[in-house]
């Protein structure tokens, strides 16, 4: 299935096994896509030599420094990706954790790991948001 084949599906399909078993491709791509960025990004990492021009050291260390933030943003997604995949199994993936609402196959296009439609995501956004100023 297609993405468009799945926006053109009607709103009485929303979660069916065709959508989960689509959803389910799409974060086990993800998740095999991000395990081998991981691995390139580490190789890459270990090829790295220290020049002998202190010019050069600086650069080298700023292209180090992007892999290992790269590497470690990658790591944090591999877990969120695990997460829905379980809610898949659970056959809670789609629906909003705070209201139980949709959450919009569009929605999920873009971010497959959200638990949160986009009202409840704004409300935990202005609550971080607020907690941060205390």
């Amino acid at each position: 299935m297609t993405k468009e084949q799945l926006l053109a599906m009607s709103a009485d399909d929303y979660m069916s096994a065709e959508q989960l078993a689509f959803f389910t491709g799409l974060l086990q791509a993800m998740k095999v896509e991000t395990h081998e960025r991981i691995d390139k990004n580490r190789i890459i990492i270990e090829s790295l030599e220290t020049p002998s021009d202190p010019a050069d050291v600086a650069s080298v260390e700023e292209e180090r420094h992007w892999l290992v933030n790269a590497i470690e943003r990658d790591q944090r997604l591999l877990p969120q990706l695990e997460m829905a995949l379980g809610r898949i199994a659970d056959e809670s993936f789609g629906w909003c954790d705070d209201s139980g609402e949709p959450i919009g196959l569009q929605r999920l296009l873009i971010s497959p790991t959200t638990k949160y439609c986009i009202e409840a995501q704004e409300r935990h956004e202005q609550l971080d948001r607020h907690q941060r100023q205390i």
